[in-house]
């Protein structure tokens, strides 16, 4: 609930600075009459942070502390394809590093993201869609070796081909394998903060 609330606020200062950027163009720009005229595929890569831990966990109630944040990488490429008006397509390949802060509670993953875009405005977007995740490397033999899960999010591009993105993942899988953790439950809960650039 609380990194909800936190993607939430972040969310609302993304719109904020945008909602400023608006007001003090010489040019101001409706969103409802704006019109894509991005229709070339792009590709391009990214990079940034997870802040990640586990939602439906029991973790604080085996022992105070263990479901702490992680601090984690997330790098990879995309490719960004224009499908019709202002709805964009942008599957995604991503190193990922996730879990909590213990390391016995970390695993990193390879996902998957294909988040369609809803282009607000020429450097605005909503994005939302499912997300495939394969482990790659656990430091405790605790964790499926498949996970997937829903992401919600929005872009600020900042320069011509540079853009901010936030995003929250939900996973909707238990992670631990209960029979090499038996005591043990929780989906993953990532927020993430990332730079794109596309080519």
């Amino acid at each position: 609930m609380k990194k909800l609330i936190h993607l939430s606020l972040l969310m609302c200062s993304f719109i904020a600075f945008s909602q400023e950027i608006i007001n003090e163009s010489d040019e101001s720009i409706a969103v409802d009459n704006y019109v894509s005229e991005d229709s070339e595929t792009r590709y391009g890569f990214k990079i940034g942070v997870n802040i990640s831990s586990y939602s439906g966990t029991n973790l604080n109630d085996i022992q105070d502390g263990l479901n702490d944040s992680r601090i984690g990488f997330v790098g990879g490429f995309f490719i960004d394809m224009h499908l019709a008006g202002k709805l964009r397509f942008q599957p995604e390949i991503l190193y990922s590093g996730q879990g909590a802060k213990e390391e016995a509670l970390r695993a990193d993953y390879l996902q998957f993201p294909l988040m369609l875009k809803y282009e607000l405005t020429d450097f605005l977007n909503i994005q939302v869609g499912p997300q495939i995740g394969v482990k790659i490397h656990e430091f405790e033999d605790s964790f499926k070796n498949f996970d997937f899960g829903v992401n919600g999010g929005i872009g600020l591009t900042i320069l011509e081909n540079v853009a901010i993105e936030a995003r929250y993942n939900l996973g909707l899988a238990d992670m631990f394998d209960q029979d090499r953790a038996p005591n043990f439950e929780g989906k993953n809960a990532v927020i993430q903060i990332g730079l794109t650039y596309r080519l």
